[in-house]
C-alpha cells in the first residue's frame, strides 16, 4: 500500500511516484470542476430588483399628471419602478430632496439653479408647465393693484426661494424699489389665514389655497403671466441618479407625455385620478390647470435648447442668475449646460417635427 503514497517532491520531479502524479492529476481537476461549477452557480443566481426611483411631488396641477402615470400603469409599462411620494408642503418635498431621501423632485426652476449653485448636482429633464394664473399674489380687497403694497408686508414663500424671486419681480414691474417691498415668511397654503388674521397685506399662493381666499373676499393683485417664465416646473433629478439609471429616466419622461396626453384625451378620468390622489376638489383642480400651460414633447425640447425663444431655459436661467448673484447668495455661477438635460425628451421625441 505504501506505493499509493506520493512520495515527496512536484510532479515534474523525478522523484515524484507514478501514483503521486495520478492523485496530483486528480487532485488539479477536482480544483477546475469546482471553480467552474461556482461561476455557473454565480451567473445563474437572479438579478437584484432595482430599487424603485423615488420622486416627491407637492399638490400642484401642473405635474399632477405623474400621478396618471402612476395609476394608469404607465410607469409600469415603460418598465420603470417609480414610486410618488406625496408633499402637503412644497418645502417638505424640497428637504427630502437636498437630504438626499429622494431621488428626484417636481420643483420650480429657480430652485434648481440654486441646488447646483449650493453644489448639489442637478439635472433638469422635463418641463412640466410655464404657470400664468397658476401662481398669483392675492390682497386685501381695499387694494387695486400691486402698487397699493408700496411699505405692506407681502407673504413669500422663503428668502431667495422662487416665490421671492417671482414676488420681487411682480413688485418691481408694478414701480416699486427694493427699499418699499417688505416680505413675511408665510408659505403658500397659509396665506388665506394670515391675510385672515392681519399679518400680512398680501401673498404669494396658488390653488387650492387660492380659491379659498377668494371666496373669503381677497383680490387677486398680480399673476405669474406678468413677468412670464420666472415660474416654470420642471422636474430634475440629482446627476448620479441619471448617470446609473439612464434607461429608466427616460422611461420615466416618456410616462410622463403619455400621461399628459391622457389629461387631454380623458379629463374626466383624469381629474377624478388627481382629485383622489392630491385630495384637491375638482373645482380647484380645474382652475388650476386653467391657469398654466403644460408643454407637449416639442415644446420640451425647443424650450431645452439654447435657440434664442423668450421661453428658452437658457433665456430665463440667465435672468434667475443674475438676480441671485445681484444678492450675493452665489459662491459660483452656474453652468446652464450642466443644469438643462435635453438628451431624454429628445429620445422620446419623434424623429420629424409636427
Amino acid at each position: 500500500m505504501m506505493g499509493f503514497i506520493p512520495s515527496e517532491g512536484k510532479p515534474g520531479d523525478s522523484g515524484f511516484s507514478r501514483w503521486g502524479r495520478i492523485w496530483w492529476g486528480i487532485f488539479i481537476g477536482m480544483r477546475v470542476i469546482l471553480a467552474f461549477s461556482f461561476f455557473l452557480s454565480g451567473c445563474s443566481q437572479p438579478k437584484k430588483p432595482k430599487e424603485p426611483i423615488r420622486i416627491g411631488i407637492n399638490v400642484w396641477a401642473g405635474y399632477a399628471h405623474a400621478f396618471i402615470a402612476q395609476e394608469k400603469g404607465l410607469f409600469k409599462k415603460n418598465k420603470v419602478d417609480v414610486k410618488l411620494i406625496l408633499c402637503r408642503k412644497y418645502t417638505e418635498s424640497q428637504d427630502l430632496y437636498l437630504n438626499g431621501e429622494i431621488d428626484g423632485v417636481f420643483e420650480v426652476f429657480p430652485d434648481t439653479i440654486f441646488h447646483n449653485a449650493e453644489g448639489i448636482p442637478t439635472r433638469v429633464v422635463y418641463i412640466a408647465d410655464f404657470s400664468d394664473s397658476g401662481d398669483v399674489i392675492i390682497g386685501c380687497p381695499e387694494f387695486q393693484s400691486l402698487s397699493d403694497l408700496k411699505g405692506k408686508k407681502v407673504g413669500i414663500g422663503g428668502i431667495n426661494s422662487f416665490s421671492h424671486l417671482f414676488v420681487y419681480k411682480a413688485l418691481e414691474k408694478s414701480g416699486l424699489s427694493e427699499a418699499e417691498m417688505r416680505f413675511a415668511l408665510i408659505p403658500a397654503e397659509e396665506v388665506p389665514t394670515a391675510l385672515e388674521e392681519g399679518r400680512i397685506a398680501a401673498g404669494h399662493t396658488w390653488e387650492p389655497f387660492l380659491s379659498a381666499a377668494l371666496k373669503k373676499g381677497y383680490r387677486i393683485l398680480g399673476k405669474a403671466g406678468q413677468v412670464p417664465g420666472i415660474i416654470t416646473d420642471v422636474l430634475v433629478f440629482n446627476s448620479r441618479v441619471i448617470a446609473e439609471r439612464p434607461d429608466d429616466i427616460t422611461a420615466i419622461v416618456r410616462s410622463m407625455f403619455e400621461a399628459r396626453d391622457f389629461l387631454i384625451t380623458n379629463r374626466d378620468e383624469a381629474l377624478d385620478i388627481i382629485v383622489q390622489q392630491e385630495e384637491m376638489g375638482r373645482e380647484e383642480l380645474n382652475q388650476g390647470l386653467s391657469g398654466i400651460h403644460q408643454l407637449d414633447v416639442w415644446e420640451n425640447a425647443m424650450n431645452m435648447k439654447k435657440n434664442g425663444q423668450q421661453d428658452s431655459l437658457y433665456i430665463l436661467g440667465t435672468a434667475i442668475i443674475q438676480f441671485y448673484l445681484d444678492r450675493g447668495q452665489f459662491s459660483r455661477i452656474p453652468r446652464l449646460e450642466e443644469i438643462i438635460d435635453p438628451v431624454f425628451v429628445d429620445q422620446v421625441a419623434p424623429r420629424s417635427s409636427p
